[in-house]
């Protein structure tokens, strides 16, 4: 595939990005973490065709008070805001709820609701995060609602004192799609996969 392919495959991958790309930790009070996170966006299940668009992710996340911060990532599928609210801190497992509302150009407007899960492994987590998304589409003669329902794993691998990697998986399925209308999951569920660089 030549530079240009794939420049415009990476432009016009349309679907709401649904990775979480971070621990189950908030970013402390006054601190920025930032990201990159290099990945593809597919469909399984779609007959004879991989359906598989490169991706790229940059942002960041700034720690407003004690348990919360604010995050921002823009991606080739749109743009993602969120906050984080820390659940449960303990010694070797911690929660935290990340509600967002992502855009997807140029008409796609999601809820998200994820639930991310942390499983401290010395300076390492694994990372379990379920979620429930509404998105609503506004492009055509009326609005139309859908609901999605996945879950990503990831694992932070933290190779220096600033820095670390993050391999994640992400899966997405329809809950409730409108009828006579498709989503980017109806030829079974929407597949994201991404190594994010994390740098605080």
């Amino acid at each position: 595939m030549d530079l240009a392919r794939a420049l415009i495959l990476v432009v016009a991958t349309g679907c709401y990005s649904f990775t979480t790309l971070g621990r189950a930790r908030t970013v402390d009070r006054g601190h920025l973490e930032l990201l990159a996170a290099p990945g593809a966006t597919g469909t399984l299940g779609t007959a004879g065709d991989a359906n598989l668009r490169p991706a790229i992710e940059i942002g960041g996340r700034y720690g407003i008070a004690e348990g919360a911060d604010l995050g921002l990532r823009v991606s080739s599928a749109g743009a993602t805001a969120s906050a984080r609210f820390q659940l449960v801190r303990a010694a070797r497992v911690e929660v935290l709820a990340a509600p967002g509302i992502a855009y997807t150009p140029a008409d796609k407007l999601a809820l998200e609701i994820p639930l991310v899960l942390g499983i401290d492994l010395g300076a390492d987590q694994i990372v379990i995060a379920p979620r429930v998304v509404y998105q609503l589409r506004t492009g055509l003669p009326r609005a139309l609602q859908f609901v999605f329902v996945g879950a990503s794993l990831g694992y932070v691998w933290q190779i220096a004192r600033r820095i670390a990697l993050m391999p994640e998986l992400a899966v997405l399925a329809n809950a409730y799609v409108e009828r006579g209308y498709g989503t980017f999951a109806s030829a079974g569920p929407a597949m994201q996969a991404a190594v994010a660089i994390l740098w605080d």
